[in-house]
């Protein structure tokens, strides 16, 4: 039997199989999280049971080559990285800093932050991009102690009145390219202050600049009710791989990263569920170079060698985020006819599949960026004429505010079933949808008025009598509920 075994922060798996030489050899499998090595040694456990020699033997050298995969993957981009960008002279004790500019500084510390405060790849891209496209361009060859609380505010001043680059910026009158938002701004505060601190302690600056964050209201994604969520899906074809990917983020409430990053094997269909353990992201080579390499599973080929990225393979950001979730016998069904299609295109591509055990991926088994399915909905929509459009990401979203219906305002179960907190859900997800609003102002002409005003302007006598509302409180928990919190609202008005 297969042996679960803890070392420092690893957790492997250790058992033995039998090579192609007939020799008993003993392995060791090492793994980032308890449950994807408990899922190994099951695994592992049943083989052995059932006296699998062979197929044990191959997933003991299926692991090996993976593992080699990943770390000679892992020691080109470190390469290819340190090749372009030497490491930087560790600064003596003795340095004078007070004549650095801010650029030198933040090139010296933006690294060891990154990795003191445990930056996902991501993050530290988000980082770096906001200091190339906004920082560098104003403050990047200011000394670092001439930097004063006002050139600060004047810095956000001048980002209030800077309008958009990039895609944003698209051909036609200038006037009309929008000005950074405000979650931007704020964002480019945040990089720019953040290493202030430091920079004392390290001599670049005698004191640290007094000055207040801008204010920043949150623009809320936008969600859809199930209705719409369903219409759009019927609108989809059943073959398209689009389907799956919408039925999934909504039954599921998942991101995009972590819908094309599940594994074939962590779905379980006589249980009907699934593990989130893994999720792909496309993230900048000096990121992996920099950054620890513990929640790195894979860092996958490049498609164009020049290119200064990669698609990576990683655990997800909190340990929340690791969950097993239960399926629909809908999605379950249609799950099983995309395994079925996989098995045919492997068949179809052959030697030239890349299996990397991912449910959703292109024909030839290799990944899908998380960017390209907000893509493909947003071509569908445009497609079938819908205005208000949502984001790939607002699925989550009205699968995430479905449930709280479903479950009468259950904040801790929904939550923990997407990897939330429940202070995140009720924050960012607890709103009205419009549909609500209308069905709201439709209750309350059914039941306010004594008479009835029509479309014609004709008054009616209403026919709604106390029995048959009470009949529907107790038939449509939603209705109780819509009818609870209009009377809580009514109170706390009056008081």
């Amino acid at each position: 039997m297969a042996t679960y075994k803890m070392r420092g922060e690893s957790h492997s798996v250790v058992y033995r199989y039998i090579d192609e030489n007939g020799k008993k050899v003993q392995l060791w499998e090492t793994y980032q999280t308890e449950l994807e090595a408990l899922q190994r040694k099951v695994y592992i456990d049943c083989l052995q049971k059932e006296n699998k020699n062979d197929e044990i033997r191959a997933a003991a050298i299926d692991y090996k080559a993976r593992r080699a995969a990943v770390k000679e993957a892992i020691q080109r981009a470190r390469g290819a990285f340190q090749a372009s960008n030497p490491a930087p002279r560790p600064a003596p004790a003795s340095e004078d800093n007070t004549q650095k500019t801010f650029r030198e500084f933040m090139e010296r510390f933006l690294p060891i932050h990154a990795r003191k405060e445990r930056f996902s790849p991501n993050s530290y891209d988000s980082y770096r991009s906001t200091l190339n496209t906004h920082i560098y361009p104003y403050f990047g060859d200011w000394v670092m102690s001439s930097i004063k609380a006002e050139d600060i505010d004047l810095f956000i001043d001048y980002l209030s009145g800077k309008r958009c680059s990039g895609s944003k910026a698209y051909s036609g009158d200038p006037l009309k390219v929008p000005h950074l938002s405000q979650s931007t701004i704020k964002k480019c505060y945040d990089v720019l202050t953040v290493g202030f601190p430091t920079a004392k302690k390290w001599g670049y600056i005698k004191e640290v600049p007094v000055t207040s964050a801008p204010s920043c209201k949150m623009k809320k994604r936008r969600a859809w009710d199930a209705k719409r969520v369903m219409e759009l899906m019927e609108q989809i074809p059943r073959d398209s791989l689009l389907h799956l990917e919408v039925h999934l983020a909504f039954v599921c409430s998942l991101r995009a990263g972590e819908v094309v990053g599940i594994e074939t094997e962590s779905i379980n269909l006589e249980d009907r569920s699934l593990w989130i353990t893994q999720i792909v992201e496309r993230v900048s080579d000096e990121a992996i170079g920099e950054l620890p390499k513990e929640d790195l599973i894979r860092v996958f080929p490049k498609l164009k060698e020049f290119s200064k990225s990669s698609i990576i393979l990683k655990t997800p950001k909190t340990e929340g985020s690791v969950r097993k979730l239960y399926l629909t016998w809908p999605l379950l069904a249609e799950i099983k006819e995309r395994m079925q299609e996989i098995d045919r295109n492997k068949e179809i591509f052959g030697s030239e599949y890349k299996d990397y055990g991912l449910l959703i991926c292109n024909p030839d088994g290799t990944p899908i960026e998380p960017k390209a399915l907000n893509g493909k909905l947003k071509e569908v929509e445009t497609a079938l004429g819908i205005k208000d459009q949502i984001e790939f990401q607002g699925l989550r979203k009205s699968g995430q505010m479905h449930k709280v219906r479903l479950t009468q305002n259950n904040y801790q179960l929904v939550a923990e079933n997407a990897g939330q907190s429940p202070e995140v859900l009720m924050s960012n997800y607890n709103e009205a949808l419009d549909s609500e609003k209308r069905e709201l102002a439709k209750l309350v002409e059914d039941h306010f008025y004594p008479q009835m005003v029509t479309e014609n302007g004709y008054r009616e006598e209403s026919d709604v009598g106390m029995a048959e509302i009470v009949d529907r409180i107790r038939s449509d928990p939603k209705f109780s509920q819509q009818i609870l919190q209009l009377l809580l609202s009514s109170a706390a008005n009056a008081g």
